[in-house]
């Protein structure tokens, strides 16, 4: 077990270099937009429609990856590596043929779509969602294979081909906004589907290097399909569930001035690197790590690995919390403001950015707690508390941003994220004590005192060195060598 935990530390560095590549590609790719189309309508119009269009079949996607990593792996140790493959095969045909269902679900139902999605919509804005939705509707089957080769590769524990397809990915948006940005908007959603289809060949090469082949097999009756649909179906629902939570700020964002669609997504962005560069990594890293010791009842080697995760989770989303919410506004600025993106966008970005820092930590915590029960077989846990986050979300986000606009909104997610995160917690340790808070004060105590150490460092710092470029990017690194050298 030792040499596979050294696997995994070493496959986190790999998801972190290309994750970081990955990431500084789509911010590029995100600031084009804000430059080229800025915060107007015709935005909101296009992230709610690309979301409109690739919402069901990014659930069904990590619906897919997720409950099928434990089964392939369980496929391997009793039948061999022949019947994995023949069942990869057998998922991904009857994928595809899901996917195309659901295209054409979607399709009809567009309009009904985008009136839930935002109900604030009126006139051309809607009129232009559902039809950058219909265009962006192939996205679909693109998300859904991806996800089964993606799984294929995780078992195995592969994890490079799945993190620099996002850099292809990005690269695909990027040579469309810079040349082809003539087409506005509709040429952008056709540049989605692009971008998706150039992920497939990052994978599927990749899978083939690690012994896969293509046979045509369709089997609904196959064993193994039935026990993944057992375990996927409440996945599907947590991570639905889960969804919900985007289209209730949405809906409600549609409901306020022109713009908030795309400032809560410019602000989301910037939540969306931290978590993506680092956190995703060390979840996506463990997660087959846990499933197999889990099933090997190795339960100390499991706590282990457990505890040394939130403890690499835990050390990242403190001092970038912080960052954050002290350097908000100037943040946004240097990533976003620039062209049809002015000052009052990168005011209101920063609002929002602010109140999704509060929520972090617990965005990050959510994300591994869930892992872990998925991997010990408790997908009801996840579930009850993730409806519980989306109505505590909703209530709080119509009564927030009457009050605070698209701020208000972001708190709202914040607020209900904590609490499911606290409730994660409570059960995980109600079945082993992996998260012992009155054991490891210490610990903790230390590491916010260095955070409070790092932050006064960047305010001060920053205060010296003034609102610029420069003086931002100086701030930070002198704080966070600081709290390296704390460590």
């Amino acid at each position: 077990m030792g040499s596979m935990k050294d696997k995994a530390v070493k496959s986190v560095w790999i998801i972190i270099i290309f994750g970081i590549a990955s990431k500084i590609l789509g911010f590029i790719k995100e600031t084009l937009i804000a430059s080229e189309i800025g915060c107007c309508f015709r935005t909101d119009a296009y992230f709610v429609a690309f979301a409109g269009a690739t919402l069901l079949a990014e659930i069904l996607g990590e619906g897919i990856s997720t409950s099928m990593v434990p089964v392939l792996l369980k496929i391997e140790a009793k039948e061999g590596k022949e019947k994995k493959i023949d069942y990869v095969n057998n998922l991904l045909h009857i994928t595809i043929l899901a996917s195309l269902i659901l295209l054409v679900l979607g399709w009809l139902l567009s309009p009904a779509i985008i009136n839930i999605m935002a109900k604030g919509f009126k006139g051309e804005e809607f009129y232009l969602t559902v039809k950058l939705m219909k265009i962006g509707l192939p996205i679909i089957s693109l998300i859904m294979i991806r996800s089964v080769f993606v799984a294929y590769l995780q078992s195995n524990h592969g994890f490079k081909a799945g993190a620099k397809s996002w850099i292809y990915y990005n690269i695909v948006y990027i040579i469309y906004l810079i040349f082809f940005n003539q087409y506005g908007t509709y040429g952008l959603m056709v540049a989605g589907i692009l971008a998706s289809l150039s992920q497939l060949f990052s994978v599927i090469p990749a899978s083939k290097n690690m012994g896969y082949r293509y046979e045509k097999i369709l089997d609904f009756k196959d064993v193994y399909f039935k026990e993944m649909l057992i375990v996927m179906l409440p996945i599907l629902l947590a991570l639905s569930i889960n969804r919900i939570n985007i289209i209730v700020d949405k809906t409600i964002a549609s409901t306020l001035s022109v713009g908030s669609i795309s400032w809560l997504n410019y602000a989301n962005d910037i939540i969306q690197l931290v978590l993506g560069i680092f956190v995703t990594a060390i979840v996506t890293v463990l997660f087959p790590i846990i499933s197999q010791e889990y099933h090997g009842e190795d339960v100390e080697s499991l706590k282990d690995t457990m505890k040394k995760g939130m403890r690499w989770i835990l050390n990242i989303i403190v001092p970038a919390t912080l960052i954050l919410v002290l350097l908000s506004e100037p943040i946004v600025r240097l990533f976003f403001q620039r062209g049809a993106f002015g000052p009052e966008a990168t005011y209101m970005t920063s609002k929002a950015l602010t109140y999704y820092a509060l929520g972090l930590g617990s965005m990050a915590f959510v994300l591994i707690l869930t892992k872990i029960h998925y991997a010990m077989h408790d997908s009801l846990t996840p579930t009850l508390h993730a409806i519980f986050g989306v109505v505590v979300n909703l209530i709080f986000s119509i009564i927030l941003s009457k009050y605070m606009g698209i701020a208000g909104i972001a708190l709202a997610t914040s607020i209900s994220t904590t609490l499911v995160t606290i409730l994660l917690i409570t059960r995980l340790n109600g079945n082993m004590k992996v998260i012992d808070i009155h054991r490891n004060w210490k610990s903790l105590l230390k590491l916010f005192i260095r955070g409070a150490i790092m932050a006064l460092v960047i305010w001060v710092s920053f205060y010296l060195l003034g609102d610029n470029s420069l003086g931002l990017v100086v701030s930070i690194g002198l704080g966070i060598g600081v709290y390296v050298g704390m460590g």
